[in-house]
């Protein structure tokens, strides 16, 4: 058991009520040299005790006086009578005393163990929702790598489809650095793009894929940056002979702009 679990299981409000045995007095007394937290704890416990008593403390009534004057003012007769009456009813005096003893004890400890199991009770509802986080934290990053897998894992499948047909795009302009990978199955017609390096459009622009059939172009979709977006699926194509990638208006162009052709693939 740590320092912090000792405290919290209630022994420091256990010794400042004196209810220890002698061996927990001196084991608590032992780890109270070695732990500062112990004692701080211990005083503040014994602040709220002595806060308790004098919040629930009672002024004697104003007739006690004048009972007192009377008292010594009265003969030794009536000194005996009065000894004689209050002996009689001694008894149930002190009886009466230790009741009311006993009750305020009881509402102390009353007190103390509401206050105690309160604590407590809010203690483990911060253990809840740390754990409850945790668990949501643990969920989320799951679902992030199990997105990331099935993408991954798609995107094997495809490569190493045998229908899949593979068309490496290269810049037009040959002192760039530009590549993309184009996989059309002429079977079920489906296009992916797979961007290995190409620059950001700019502002109102976005890249077109066309597909190229005895020169003519149809449009194949348009497909977006970052360049580790992995395959991205595009539109179905009947037909394709070559493959071109051009910068157009963002939303597409039903055309391409010949001048702002960025990447090619040879003929097929």
């Amino acid at each position: 058991m740590d320092i912090k679990e000792y405290i919290a299981s209630g022994v420091v409000e256990l010794y400042a009520m004196g209810t220890l045995s002698s061996e927990e007095k001196k084991e608590f007394e032992q780890k109270m040299l070695i732990y500062p937290e112990v004692a701080t704890e211990l005083k503040i416990v014994q602040e709220a005790l002595e806060n308790y008593v004098l919040v629930n403390s009672r002024n004697p009534r104003p007739s006690l006086r004048a009972e007192i004057i009377a008292s010594a003012t009265e003969s030794e007769s009536d000194k005996m009578t009065k000894s004689k009456v209050r002996k009689m009813d001694s008894n149930h005096k002190l009886t009466y005393k230790y009741l009311i003893a006993a009750s305020l004890a009881a509402l102390l400890i009353s007190t103390f163990a509401s206050w105690f199991f309160y604590k407590n009770w809010n203690d483990a509802e911060d253990r809840y929702v740390s754990a409850l986080n945790e668990k949501n934290q643990i969920a989320l990053n799951y679902n992030l790598v199990k997105n990331t897998f099935e993408h991954t894992y798609s995107d094997l499948m495809l490569m190493r489809d045998e229908n899949a047909k593979v068309m490496m795009l290269m810049p037009v302009d040959s002192t760039k650095h530009f590549q993309a990978r184009v996989y059309w199955n002429k079977y079920s017609r489906e296009t992916y793009i797979d961007i290995l390096s190409l620059p950001d459009p700019g502002e109102g622009k976005q890249y077109q894929l066309w597909a190229l059939t005895a020169g003519n172009p149809v449009d194949a979709g348009i497909f977006i940056l970052p360049n580790d977006a992995g395959m991205q699926r595009l539109k179905n194509i009947i037909e394709a002979d070559q493959w071109a990638v051009t910068i157009e208006p963002t939303g597409g162009s039903l055309n391409p702009s010949l001048d702002q052709m960025i990447l090619i693939s040879k003929n097929s």
